[in-house]
């Protein structure tokens, strides 16, 4: 079986594949000084709660953009689960061709995203990843990752919003029950919903423009993706464990 790990700076998540199954999978908190003792036990409990043993993990696969966790999540690779880690980079095999002016900057977790949607969809192929950061990344017909978008995410706007304003105060991502807020919380959700909503749907349509992109798929995938495709006029698709997948593909082929 495969340990997939995708380290971003809210949120671990960490699947398991039987084959091309996604098993299980998880999400934890991204805390920078968690050790790999605690990590391991973590991981180790939780394959032993899906009635599996540490020894039916063969193999591993990181992507991060935490540089310490990265080392952290290595030592348990090889100290709890004895196999040696693949650390994604543009520098391994892949089925997309990095074509960006500085290839060695691009996420490992956007790298995994691009992988995994082309392979299941085609190109060209927009993908929103709503974390820490939305991303947008961007593959063409050919399978070129020709670059990409980086804006905040929702969360990040609103503790930001909430911190610089005493009065304001944090609320969750979700449609509210009216455009136009009743109350100051209504008014934040109303803001921080429609207004990721139509942000994004305004740099797809600039993607759109600029690329010429026909019969393209878009897809959303992250944390906070569930329901966006209900109100995007633009996002068709939703793919949770997209970057999962995207690790899985990436093992296969550098296994």
């Amino acid at each position: 079986m495969l340990l997939a790990i995708d380290i971003g700076n809210t949120n671990i998540v960490i699947g398991l594949f039987e084959g091309k199954r996604l098993k299980d999978h998880f999400r934890m908190q991204s805390r920078h000084t968690m050790t790999s003792d605690e990590a391991g036990l973590l991981i180790t409990q939780w394959i032993s709660n899906m009635k599996c043993k540490n020894e039916d993990v063969d193999s591993a696969i990181i992507c991060s953009v935490v540089p310490q966790l990265t080392t952290t999540f290595e030592i348990v690779a090889r100290s709890y689960l004895g196999c040696i880690p693949t650390i994604v980079s543009n520098r391994l095999d892949l089925p997309v061709s990095i074509e960006i002016d500085q290839p060695d900057q691009i996420g490992a977790d956007r790298i995994a995203n691009a992988v995994a949607g082309y392979k299941k969809f085609g190109g060209p192929l927009i993908i929103v990843d709503f974390g820490t950061a939305t991303t947008f990344d961007v593959v063409n017909k050919d399978g070129a990752y020709i670059g990409g978008i980086i804006i905040p995410g929702p969360e990040t706007s609103m503790g930001e919003l909430a911190k610089k304003a005493a009065r304001l105060f944090e609320v969750r991502i979700e449609p509210p029950d009216s455009v136009v807020g009743k109350s100051t919380a209504g008014a934040l959700k109303s803001g921080l919903f429609y207004g990721t909503v139509g942000q994004v749907d305004f740099i797809i349509e600039k993607i759109l423009a600029e690329t010429l992109f026909e019969n393209t798929t878009i897809i959303a995938t992250g944390g906070l993706a569930k329901g966006i495709e209900t109100y995007s006029r633009h996002i068709n698709l939703i793919e949770p464990t997209l970057t999962l997948e995207g690790l899985r593909m990436i093992e296969e082929i550098n296994r």
